[in-house]
């Protein structure tokens, strides 16, 4: 018995040996955010950030003193104008949709506030469709998915539509195409949902499959990527820590179903030489201008030398991150 014993307890220790190689138990103590963006010819395969430029916090804090971070940008090219729009939070007030603007993509002026609501905002992805300007912002504090029309882009937003009812929601990463719209949002229970319609005012609803992924990834980190093969959804890494990275994940349907491989692991992550970014990085927005690829990304600062415990995070997201590794094994035909 007493053998029996030790043996159980040598495979635990092991065990939680592995898990916490993984996904650490004691983590970093991660500060506010701050803006990246840059371009390249080709669609890269490593981010170059040495080489990009940094919206920082010290620089929207010269012209907002409240400014406490901006994260979660997303990015439209409308005529001669670069617009970045991002999530601005301030000291004592929810977090609002803030706005950036440049002529050349590199030099950019601080707009202000384009929307404010009574619950906190975040994650702003603007979109252009059928020639009107629509914005799918996370409002999980609304209880729905919403979305919002500009009157007078790129400013007066206004609710147009309740895409998904009775849900508390994060990162709302929607597709639109003539032939698919898809829509990825994240539970607080680490499960990425897919939702399907026929169109951007039809009906959503849960795909069949409803489980795009779980666990330590399971939570959208920016639009979808439209390529010849088909589409990239970049997701949040958290195996050591909320906005540790992003890996980028392939989706290929076919006859209504779907299989997600993850091609790009880490394809953003903690840069260590970069000051606003050596804690983390969580949002990535790339899009084809012209002959170019222009991107805007996010990333985090360590706060200080502290560390936090995350065991109950770290076991739970192990344990998700098995399921999903067995589920994987069945392909559809």
């Amino acid at each position: 018995m007493r053998n029996v014993i030790i043996s159980i307890s040598t495979l635990v220790v092991i065990l939680l040996i592995l898990i916490n190689l993984r996904t650490p138990f004691v983590q970093d103590s991660a500060g506010p955010w701050s803006i990246g963006f840059g371009s390249s010819i080709d669609f890269p395969d490593k981010m170059k950030y040495h080489k990009d430029n940094i919206y920082a916090l010290e620089t929207l804090k010269k012209i907002c003193p409240q400014t406490q971070f901006l994260a979660d940008p997303f990015f439209l090219k409308v005529k001669d104008t670069f617009y970045i729009f991002f999530e601005h939070k301030l000291i004592d007030t929810k977090a609002e949709i803030g706005l950036l603007t440049s002529i050349d993509g590199i030099n950019y002026k601080y707009r202000g506030s384009v929307l404010e609501e009574p619950f906190h905002l975040s994650y702003p992805q603007v979109f252009c469709h059928k020639n009107e300007y629509y914005m799918v912002p996370e409002t999980k504090g609304a209880h729905s998915v919403l979305l919002y029309k500009a009157k007078r882009f790129p400013f007066d937003w206004q609710i147009c539509d309740t895409l998904i009812h009775n849900v508390e929601v994060t990162d709302p990463s929607i597709y639109l195409s003539d032939s698919l719209n898809i829509m990825a949002v994240s539970d607080k229970n680490l499960n990425l949902f897919i939702y399907a319609a026929d169109s951007l005012f039809g009906k959503w609803t849960l795909h069949k499959k409803p489980i795009l992924a779980m666990g330590s990834e399971s939570r959208c980190g920016g639009r979808f990527i439209a390529d010849k093969k088909g589409l990239l959804i970049p997701i949040q890494n958290c195996t050591n820590g909320y906005g540790y990275g992003i890996s980028l994940y392939r989706l290929t349907f076919k006859n209504e179903d779907y299989r997600i491989q993850k091609v790009k692991p880490y394809f953003l992550e903690r840069q260590d030489q970069i000051k606003e970014f050596n804690a983390g990085m969580h949002q990535l927005d790339i899009q084809k201008i012209g002959n170019r690829y222009y991107y805007v990304y996010d990333g985090n600062r360590l706060a200080d030398n502290n560390k936090h415990l995350n065991i109950k995070g770290a076991l739970k997201m192990n344990y998700l991150d098995l399921k999903q590794w067995c589920q994987n094994f069945v392909f559809f035909d």
